[in-house]
């Protein structure tokens, strides 16, 4: 399992990068517009996944920043917000890499938002985890398109098929 929790960490790293680079293509009128979508925008959205992460990292390692709330705009501009997710996505990463095996087979005891305490298995919870950025990042993605960009592909294969290339091109 920590193979494949390092692999969606560096899938989700590659895909946010990927997706941010057609979200630098939009106005600032399109990136902050009301959407009939869950967190209200593209600016939402994307802020909703950076808190998200931060409070799951926090709940599984100890460390970084615990939100009291993650339906908030805490980065309203872009660039701020690249930045932060960049960092984010590097912590994951570094929490991926450095997850014990072992643990991945006890609970996860934690707070919810609401203050109630949780103990869920830390395996599922982790895989709750890649697959909550991966469900926002489709809606972050047709959005993008119906402003008329046209975002690449973000799917895990193609990631898994980069890595490939890169690995036959390093020889």
């Amino acid at each position: 399992m920590k193979n494949l929790f390092v692999t969606l960490a560096g899938y989700n790293a590659w895909a946010n990068a990927l997706l941010f680079e057609h979200l630098s293509e939009l106005s600032p009128e399109d990136w902050a517009a009301p959407r009939p979508v869950n967190f209200g925008s593209l600016a939402g959205i994307a802020n909703h996944v950076l808190l998200a992460d931060r409070a799951w990292l926090f709940r599984f390692t100890g460390s970084g920043d615990s939100p009291t709330a993650i339906d908030t705009i805490p980065y309203p501009g872009f660039a701020d917000l690249l930045a932060a997710r960049r960092a984010e996505d590097a912590r994951i990463v570094a929490f991926a890499q450095e997850l014990d095996p072992a643990r991945l087979t006890g609970l996860l005891h934690y707070h919810a938002m609401d203050g109630r305490p949780m103990a869920l298995p830390l395996a599922a919870m982790a895989a709750h985890f890649f697959n909550h950025q991966t469900h926002h990042r489709g809606q972050m993605h047709a959005l993008v398109s119906e402003c008329g960009v046209r975002p690449r592909d973000i799917d895990l294969v193609f990631y898994q098929r980069e890595l490939s290339e890169t690995k036959k091109a390093e020889g």
